[in-house]
């Protein structure tokens, strides 16, 4: 099984890990102001997207209400998509943007090409073998060391796997948990892996984490089925607030 999923979302770990910080402040620690003053006058805050096609238009990659897309942390090429997604009210450091219910950063990654298809129940058994190797847990910890990483629960619900893993491997940003939910999930003929990771500042529940991811998924789903919906990355959104 291909583990560039895992290989893209370690190498995009310092850019999670960047947020982390930023996120405690939209989790009611304080916002930036709304508009900073810079060389030429006023400078205003683009506004966060709250979506984004990727994979060739293929996958509209949406949020929970209140999360936007990071898009200078966020890749759509032959590689695949990668998307991070934190509090609007970080990523726009306004405190009139929209905060996130849920004290976690979201990040989605797409595959490069279309899947085989297949049953989900099939897929759920492939990956529940898989990740229950040390080659999954390898592809799973930030240093690809199959002995750090301790897989807790996997199982599968609504067309989703669900994996709740700890990596203890170098590596973790700061204020990030070292625990961590994922759900693997066919959309459109892609396969994509949703990440949700608690903030240590700001914790919640296990069960909270679980909640939001799976409201993540949903949204991706649900935005996804309904196609055309959303800028592809690299767009440039109509409307958008420019620097002065």
């Amino acid at each position: 099984m291909s583990t560039w999923i895992f290989e893209r979302g370690r190498a995009s770990g310092r850019l999670v890990a960047g947020l982390a910080a930023v996120s405690l402040a939209a989790c009611g620690m304080g916002t930036g102001p709304e508009a900073t003053a810079g060389r030429a006058g006023i400078s205003f805050v683009r506004a966060a997207p709250h979506q984004l096609r990727v994979a060739q238009g293929s996958v509209v990659i949406s949020g929970p209400d209140g999360f936007c897309i990071d898009r200078s942390a966020s890749r759509d090429d032959d590689e695949g998509a990668f998307v991070l997604l934190a509090s609007c009210a970080a990523l726009e450091g306004s405190p009139g943007a929209p905060r996130a219910p849920a004290p976690v950063l979201l990040t989605a990654s797409v595959a490069p090409r279309p899947g085989s298809g297949g049953r989900p129940e099939d897929r759920a058994a492939l990956l529940s073998r898989y990740f229950s190797s040390d080659e999954g847990r390898a592809a799973l910890a930030r240093d690809g060391r199959a002995e750090h990483v301790a897989v807790d629960r996997m199982f599968a619900r609504d067309g989703l796997f669900l994996i709740h893993a700890r990596d203890r491997s170098a590596g973790l940003g700061p204020g990030l948990h070292d625990d961590y939910w994922r759900a693997i999930f066919e959309v459109n003929g892609r396969l994509v892996t949703a990440s949700a990771v608690g903030i240590d500042k700001a914790p919640i529940g296990n069960d909270a984490v679980l909640s939001t991811l799976r409201q993540f998924a949903d949204r991706i789903q649900d935005e996804s089925a309904r196609i055309g919906a959303g800028p592809e990355l690299g767009a440039e959104e109509p409307g958008a607030l420019q620097d002065l």
